[in-house]
C-alpha cells in the first residue's frame, strides 16, 4: 500500500491569505540560480487563475511567493515588476491595483498603463521571439523612436509547447543591444551631478538610493553645450581613491560599471553613492548632463510571460546573450482525477491474491500469507 500513497499526496500550498498553487522546484534549483547569476530578473505575474484587478490582494501574495524562493535581481532582492497586460477601463480598479503594487514595492508594470503615475509603464512594442510570430522589420522599427525594444516570450500555450525563432534570435545578438531587464532599466534612470574641478577636469557625483533600494548603477551622457568637431576629449576616469573606471567597448552590451566616449559624448555607468574626477585633454566649457543607455546602446527587454515552469521557458536560451524578465505566475493546483486512485488500489489488491494463489501453486504445503511479507 506503501506505492499506492503517492498517489494521494497534493502539493498545493495556501499562503496567508489562502490562494492555492502547485510548486515550480526549477525557481530554487538550477534554472533558477542559472537565470539570475547570468543577470535575469524575476518579477511578479499574479496568484494562478485570480485577476489582480478583481482581487489587488494578490499582488501581495504573489511578492510573497516569489521572495521566499529567488531574489529579484543581482542589483536588489526585491521584485519591483509586475505584469498587468490585460488593463481595466475601469478608473476606481486602476486606482485600487496602483495602490497594491506601490505598498507591495512595485515600481514598474508590464503592459498597458494604468494611468498611475507612481507606476512605470513599459509595453510591447516589437513583438515576440515565437517562431513564425518573431519580426526583424517590427524590431527595426522599435528601435528608431529611442525608446527600448520591448518583447515577449511565452513557452507555453495551453497544452502546446512554443519555439522560438532561432533565425530572429541569432539576428537580435547581432545588433547593437543593451540586454537588459524591466527593473534594471528603470533603475539606472538616475541622472549625476556635475561639479566643476578646475578648467580641465570634474567631479562627477551619482546619487545614493534608499536602504532596501536596488543599487543599480545609473547611465550618463555627458556632452559639450557649445560642441566642436572633436567634442570631449576624455584623458582619464578615476574614483576618488585614484583608482581607474574600466574602460567600454562596444562588445559590452551588459550593465556595468564603466566608460566610453562615442562621437564626443562620454557615456559613462557609475554605481550610487560612487564620485569619480574626469579629467580632459584641454580646457572645457559649459557641459551638459543627461540619463543615458549603457554605452550608448539601444536597450533591449524581453518579458517572459506567466512562466510557470521556469526550466521550459528558459530552455534553449542557456549560451544567448538575452537577458529576461521572467514575470514569475505559481502553478495552478492540478486537480487529479478520483478514478486514478481507485484503480490503483484494485490493481494493488489483485497483484497480492494473485502473488497468493501462484505461490500456493508451487509450494503449497510451506505457502502462509505473512510469507509474502517475512524478511529473510
Amino acid at each position: 500500500m506503501l506505492l499506492i500513497l503517492p498517489l494521494f499526496t497534493h502539493t498545493a500550498i495556501a499562503d496567508n491569505n489562502e490562494y492555492e498553487y502547485d510548486e515550480d522546484g526549477w525557481l530554487t534549483r538550477i534554472a533558477g540560480p542559472e537565470r539570475f547569476n547570468l543577470g535575469d530578473e524575476f518579477g511578479c505575474q499574479g496568484m494562478p487563475d485570480i485577476d489582480p484587478f478583481e482581487d489587488p490582494n494578490s499582488v501581495a501574495s504573489c511578492r510573497s511567493y516569489l521572495i521566499e524562493r529567488v531574489e529579484a535581481s543581482r542589483w536588489g532582492p526585491s521584485p519591483i515588476t509586475f505584469g498587468l497586460q490585460d488593463g481595466s477601463s475601469d478608473s476606481s480598479m486602476n486606482q485600487s491595483i496602483g495602490d497594491a503594487l506601490v505598498t507591495s514595492g512595485f515600481q514598474v508594470s508590464i503592459g498597458p498603463s494604468i494611468g498611475d503615475e507612481r507606476i512605470e509603464t513599459i509595453d510591447f512594442d516589437a513583438g515576440s521571439l515565437e517562431k513564425n510570430v518573431a519580426s526583424i522589420e517590427a524590431i527595426e522599427a522599435s528601435m528608431d523612436d529611442g525608446t527600448p525594444v520591448v518583447l515577449r516570450w511565452i513557452a507555453e500555450l495551453g497544452d502546446l509547447n512554443v519555439r522560438k525563432d532561432p533565425d530572429v534570435v541569432s539576428w537580435i545578438e547581432t545588433q547593437p543591444f543593451w540586454f537588459t531587464t524591466a527593473g534594471e532599466y528603470h533603475t539606472s534612470r538616475q541622472s549625476a551631478s556635475i561639479s566643476p574641478n578646475g578648467s580641465e577636469s570634474i567631479i562627477l557625483n551619482q546619487p545614493s538610493v534608499n536602504i532596501g533600494d536596488w543599487s543599480t548603477p545609473g547611465n550618463n551622457v555627458i556632452s559639450l553645450v557649445n560642441s566642436t568637431e572633436n567634442g570631449l576629449q576624455v584623458e582619464s576616469v578615476r574614483w576618488m581613491n585614484g583608482t581607474t573606471l574600466p574602460p567600454l567597448d562596444e562588445m559590452d552590451r551588459h550593465l556595468r560599471v564603466g566608460w566610453r566616449v562615442i562621437s564626443g559624448d562620454l557615456y559613462i555607468s557609475i554605481a550610487p553613492g560612487d564620485k569619480v574626477e574626469i579629467q580632459f585633454s584641454e580646457s572645457i566649457d559649459e557641459l551638459d548632463i543627461q540619463v543615458g543607455n549603457f554605452n550608448g546602446l539601444t536597450p533591449m527587454i524581453v518579458i517572459g510571460e506567466h512562466v510557470t515552469d521556469l526550466f521550459e521557458w528558459s530552455s534553449g536560451f542557456q549560451e544567448s546573450s538575452i537577458r529576461f524578465t521572467w514575470l514569475i505566475e505559481p502553478r495552478p493546483v492540478t486537480q487529479m482525477d478520483i478514478a486514478l486512485p481507485i484503480i490503483a488500489i484494485i490493481v494493488g489488491i489483485i497483484t497480492v491474491f494473485q502473488m497468493r494463489r501462484l505461490i500456493t501453486r508451487d509450494n503449497p504445503r510451506e505457502f502462509t500469507y505473512g510469507s509474502l511479507f517475512e524478511q529473510e
